[in-house]
């Protein structure tokens, strides 16, 4: 069944959302397992979604676990996230 994950990150400045997000296009390819789907969004001045849905959670529970890799390196430009996950609702 897809899992999806879905991060909302708030940075310290503008300048730091803008590294944070350099930082991210370059490692991400490099790091995090596919995905299904992968979206970001710019949700305000300083924050950003991302949503990404997998083929499982045990994808999903991958993807966290890289993905924490990354924000333990970045985290000087964060200021907070918030994280849920869950199974994908599919409506036929």
């Amino acid at each position: 069944m897809a899992y999806s994950r879905i991060v909302n990150v708030e940075y310290r400045s503008e300048q730091d959302m803008e590294q944070f997000l350099e930082n991210w296009k370059d490692w991400m390819p490099k790091h995090m397992p596919d995905a299904i789907s992968r979206t970001m969004v710019k949700t305000g001045p300083t924050s950003s979604l991302l949503m990404a849905v997998y083929s499982s959670s045990q994808v999903a529970d991958n993807a966290r676990e890289m993905v924490e890799v990354f924000f333990a390196e970045n985290r000087d430009h964060m200021l907070d996230i918030i994280a849920f996950h869950g199974e994908v609702i599919e409506f036929d």
